[in-house]
């Protein structure tokens, strides 16, 4: 069976529910890679501190820290500790992810793969 998920929820659930019984792997045909965005809210009581989590998250501390979450550092020069670098995939696996280019498109077929899987992968499952 196939899971289709965000690599740092698929690492995180392989290790709550049990590392050897799933694998988790980026697709060598392709996959999409995609950010986070930060806001800050405009009426926000206390922006600066809004600001300072931002700064922090961005930090290489905070960046090592989400790492040990299974998310990617979004900055590419930062360097993990080994036991934070072991939980995440290798690097070479995200060789053919590629970034989001058309966004209308991305929400079009976000919106319609649910029902494609149920028809196409599910029905034929046992």
């Amino acid at each position: 069976e196939v899971g289709v998920l965000w690599d740092f929820n698929a690492l995180n659930y392989r290790d709550q529910i049990d590392p050897k019984r799933f694998e988790v792997v980026i697709p060598s045909d392709g996959s999409v890679i995609a950010g986070y965005t930060t806001i800050i809210n405009k009426w926000a009581k206390n922006p600066n501190a809004a600001k300072l989590a931002r700064e922090y998250i961005l930090s290489d501390a905070g960046q090592i820290n989400l790492a040990r979450g299974y998310a990617r550092p979004i900055r590419s020069n930062v360097t993990l500790p080994d036991d934070v670098k072991a939980k995440l995939l290798p690097a070479e696996q995200y060789a053919n992810a590629k970034p989001v280019q058309d966004h209308a498109a991305w929400e079009q077929s976000s919106k319609a793969l649910p029902r494609q899987w149920q028809e196409t992968v599910m029905i034929n499952m046992q």
